[in-house]
């Protein structure tokens, strides 16, 4: 498939020389039998091609003496990207075995929102270098969405006057890539599937070992999805520091395979300090989830339990503290019941005792943008000013430290081990073990045999 992007984005397909013309035996629907003899038979094999899988996509045809497939090698297939100046934005692997459309999609987003030309490539930020050594990394892009596509380059700079033997495998590459923003909160890379990309090597390339010249450059890409590490960081948002660090001994190039006879770099490395800016991914509102049904108005409410100001004014929003208008049926918007006579406040244990009021949902929750299906949790200590970016476990032990916020306070008496669990709690994660509202089993616990 080749893209072309002019006035306007245009994909084409190219039917290039048959892959199989063996399986084109006599008595087949198209008549053609073997390789085509001319550009008529290649043209009823395409037509025979389009009819069948019913494109949509213009096709064009190579001729017989097979240019554009020489031009773009695209044997049996490969993708390429120019830009609006017809220079070169994107090249793929050689297919089936590298063909992706993510990378091509990357690619169009980032013409269409530049005028036609790529932006320039981010600069990757560099170790100091250890043994002659040095790992420079970036991530494009470097504002991001919560599990969106990225690539991750990394850059190994020769700075001697002699080659360096380099061992990189490329598997374990991902576990050693650090994202975090130093408030208990980690991500991770998962690769895409498909080979890693690799330039500027060489010799043995497929092989981990590299063998980089004075002055030169081994460079390695990954694709993959930034995600949250775990339920820990489930609503990592902000600043995020990125390093990649790896070390290498004579007891990992043992484990390698590296050959006897060479001499190669063992050390610690670390690249520099690569910034992220993480938002999450765009919510549904109300609208993507009912659609134009009048929804609300079946439920012969008051418009004013949930919402201010007037219809199709500016003024119009969601009132806060008005939980209980919805939460107490069941799986409003597919999420769990909180009030109610089923709901988890209604259980055996619960956080709040007493009857549950909409300001109490407003001691732990953010409801500025819960009308875009986005619940956040707040900062206990700020009033109500600011939201929560550390870890799930730290704002547990924002109240169970035994010193609970000015506007929380602890029941005179307790049935279980008490309130402060400073003192065994710091490092585990309460939601493991223990729902956040309410539960069937004593102390919160969630039913582990259920699982």
């Amino acid at each position: 498939m080749y893209v072309s992007y002019n006035d306007q984005i245009q994909f084409f397909i190219v039917y290039i020389r048959e892959a199989h013309p063996e399986k084109l035996r006599q008595g087949n629907e198209t008549g053609v039998v073997g390789n085509p003899q001319n550009l008529d038979e290649r043209t009823i094999l395409a037509t025979s091609c389009v009819t069948k899988y019913k494109f949509t996509v213009p096709m064009i045809i190579d001729d017989m003496d097979g240019k554009v497939d020489a031009d773009y090698q695209a044997k049996p297939v490969r993708v390429a990207v120019t830009d609006i100046d017809g220079k070169i934005a994107f090249y793929g692997g050689k297919g089936p075995f590298d063909f992706r459309l993510p990378p091509v999609e990357k690619v169009l987003k980032k013409l269409i929102s530049n005028g036609g030309r790529l932006p320039p490539p981010p600069e990757p930020q560099w170790s100091k270098p250890v043994n002659g050594l040095r790992c420079g990394l970036s991530i494009d892009p470097e504002r991001l969405i919560l599990g969106e596509e990225v690539s991750v380059l990394l850059k190994f700079e020769n700075t001697t006057d002699h080659a360096i033997n380099l061992s990189h495998q490329n598997e374990g590459a991902v576990n050693n890539l650090i994202i975090n923003n130093g408030n208990g909160q980690a991500l991770r890379l998962e690769a895409a599937r498909g080979p890693v990309r690799r330039r500027n090597s060489s010799r043995g390339g497929g092989s981990g070992f590299q063998s980089i010249p004075p002055g030169g450059l081994f460079e390695t890409e990954i694709d993959g999805k930034i995600l949250a590490a775990s339920e820990e960081a489930g609503l990592a948002v902000g600043k995020f520091d990125a390093v990649y660090r790896f070390a290498i001994d004579n007891q990992t190039l043992n484990q390698a395979g590296a050959p006897l006879m060479e001499a190669f770099w063992t050390g610690e490395l670390s690249s520099g300090i690569y910034k992220l800016d993480i938002s999450l991914p765009r919510q549904e509102g109300c609208i993507d989830c009912h659609g134009q049904e009048d929804y609300h108005h079946t439920l012969e409410v008051e418009c004013s339990n949930c919402h201010v100001g007037e219809m199709d004014d500016k003024s119009f929003n969601v009132k806060k503290e008005a939980c209980s208008q919805c939460h107490p049926r069941e799986g409003v918007y597919g999420r769990r019941q909180i009030l109610g006579p089923d709901g988890e406040f209604s259980a055996a244990s619960r956080h709040i005792s007493d009857n549950i009021e909409d300001k109490d949902c407003l001691l732990c929750h953010d409801d500025s943008r819960h009308r875009n299906g986005v619940v956040s949790l707040i900062d206990p200590e700020s009033e109500g000013k600011r939201p929560w970016t550390g870890s799930y476990t730290g704002f547990c032990m924002t109240c169970h430290d035994g010193k609970p916020p000015a506007n929380v306070s602890f029941p005179a008496e307790s049935m279980g081990s008490g309130f402060d669990k400073s003192g065994f709690m710091k490092t585990q994660n309460c939601s493991n073990c223990h729902n956040p509202h309410g539960s069937a089993l004593p102390s919160l616990l969630k039913n582990m045999h259920s699982r």
